[in-house]
């Protein structure tokens, strides 16, 4: 018999609301975020030196979606 690791627990899923379900505000921002992402798609039509902005842009939305989510 060998002796196999315990398994490593998972994180619990986050609580958007006493449910579990995500409230509007968490729907929103989702979708905010997800536009955000959407953005990096346009790259390869972009010109190298136009990508800067994109980055910024998509930076910004993460950086606020995780403010967000901090409280």
């Amino acid at each position: 018999m060998t002796d196999h690791p315990a398994p490593t627990p998972r994180p619990a899923p986050p609580a958007h609301t006493a449910a579990g379900v995500p409230g509007p505000e968490d729907i929103a921002a989702d979708r905010s975020l997800e536009a955000a992402l959407a953005r990096l798609d346009v790259l390869d039509g972009l010109g190298v030196h136009e990508h800067v902005d994109v980055y910024d842009d998509v930076d910004r939305a993460l950086r606020e979606r995780l403010a967000g989510a901090e409280g």
